[in-house]
């Protein structure tokens, strides 16, 4: 009897195939990619799309390449939508691509938001390869908190072997609340990365900022106005699934930037971001950003470049400027659920899309000039839950709700963009 259950669960064992032999092999894998189809291309060229993509004429087709073609044609920013379709054809693999582009000149809003100066809208332009090598330009103003102006030039791309580049020029007038002086801002920048195998990136970076502060006391330069030229490089690893709505991957960046003219110092960032799927619609983000800045303030760094803490982009659930000082780390821990995936939709022939997520998170951060600063209870921290809508251009809206400063109850905040990104810049 013992023989007979045991040959029993031998012929049942043996009649039941192991999942991995039940998934039948995949007749692409391995075979030779005879041709590549791209439909949809109004003014991007063909072979534009074809050289950002993995996979080949010629070579063996990898259905692993597959995520890395998506991912690498979705950076380019040219397109709100990209289907790719491997077919076998006459013992060959077909690749279909399909994509639908946006306009090539764009009406858009133009919306920032910051704590100091509330929300600024304006009109803006938006060109899609008008200069070729799929290059964007942007033209807008905005009024309202912040009035100004600003024009850029972006090649966004993550494919290995080539470069991505940003050039940008604005001019602002604004009301700096923590320092307390009437603020006319004027930007040239540049940043020009290599892109390498294995999500790696290199690069320089060039800024030059002029700052008019009237007869504040708050520049370094005795007329009032502040030229600070500043150069960097950095290194960069990306092995995110998305740029616009990251699920899954690391983003790590680590930069050193040397400030001359009216001011004299040196400024080290190190920016890390995990994002880990932990089911279909269930997130976990992790973000921290330490930036160390060396100089007096007030004699070789001037007291407007110092870090503020509180508010959307930095300790949510703190009031604006709630720890100032010349260093800074804010870390984050945020968990998303995804109530609508990213869907695309067309309106009068226009290619949009949006998606909805829940999030619920912690912020901690510190603000201090020297180890004495570090003593007692100098870090803020702050809890809260709020709203993700994904949306063309502006990547992300964020709305929410926090509680953490004493006394304050809960605060409400809009922002715009990742926090993880919002929290670097100057204004913010």
């Amino acid at each position: 009897m013992r023989l007979a259950g045991v040959c029993l669960i031998g012929v049942v064992c043996g009649t039941v195939p192991h999942p991995a032999l039940a998934q039948a092999a995949d007749p692409m894998e391995g075979r030779v990619v005879g041709q590549i189809r791209v439909s949809g291309l109004r003014n991007v060229p063909s072979d534009l799309v074809e050289r950002h993509l993995v996979t080949r004429v010629g070579a063996p087709f990898r259905r692993a390449a597959l995520a890395a073609d998506q991912r690498q044609l979705d950076e380019l920013r040219l397109f709100t939508t990209v289907l790719i379709e491997p077919r076998l054809e006459a013992d060959a693999v077909v690749l279909d691509v399909t994509v639908a582009e946006t306009l090539r000149l764009l009406p858009v809003i133009y919306i920032r938001v910051t704590d100091e100066n509330g929300v600024s809208v304006g009109p803006g332009l938006r060109g899609i390869n008008l200069l070729g090598r799929g290059s964007q330009v942007g033209v807008a103003a905005r009024f309202g908190g912040e009035t100004g102006v600003s024009t850029t030039i972006d090649t966004t791309t993550i494919t290995p072997g080539t470069w991505s580049r940003h050039l940008g020029f604005s001019y602002s007038r604004r009301r700096n609340t923590l320092y307390d002086f009437d603020e006319r801002a004027t930007s040239a920048d540049a940043r020009f990365a290599r892109n390498w195998p294995h999500g790696l990136r290199t690069g320089v970076a060039a800024d030059v900022l002029s700052i008019d502060t009237g007869d504040s006391g708050a520049s370094l330069s005795p007329d009032g106005t502040d030229v600070i030229p500043t150069i960097g490089a950095f290194f960069t690893l990306d092995s995110t699934d998305s740029s616009t709505n990251p699920r899954d991957g690391w983003w790590a960046e680590a930069e050193i930037d040397r400030l001359f003219g009216d001011a004299g110092s040196w400024t080290i960032i190190l920016d890390g971001r995990r994002f880990q799927r932990l089911a279909d619609r269930h997130g976990l983000g992790i973000f921290s950003l330490a930036t160390l800045q060396t100089g007096e303030v007030g004699t070789s760094l001037p007291e407007y470049l110092q870090f503020a803490l509180g508010g959307a982009n930095t300790v949510r659930g703190w009031s604006l400027g709630a720890r100032t000082a010349r260093n800074q780390f804010i870390g984050t821990l945020e968990y998303t659920y995804v109530l609508q995936p990213v869907r695309s939709f067309s309106v009068a022939g226009l290619n949009l899309y949006w998606g909805l997520q829940v999030a619920g998170f912690g912020d901690l951060g510190l603000a201090w000039n020297d180890r004495d600063d570090l003593t007692g209870s100098p870090a803020l921290d702050g809890y809260g839950a709020g709203l993700r809508v994904q949306v063309p251009f502006v990547d992300l809206i964020r709305i929410d709700v926090a509680w953490g400063e004493p006394a304050q109850g809960a605060t409400a905040y809009f922002g715009v963009s990742l926090k993880a990104a919002r929290q670097r810049q100057r204004v913010r």
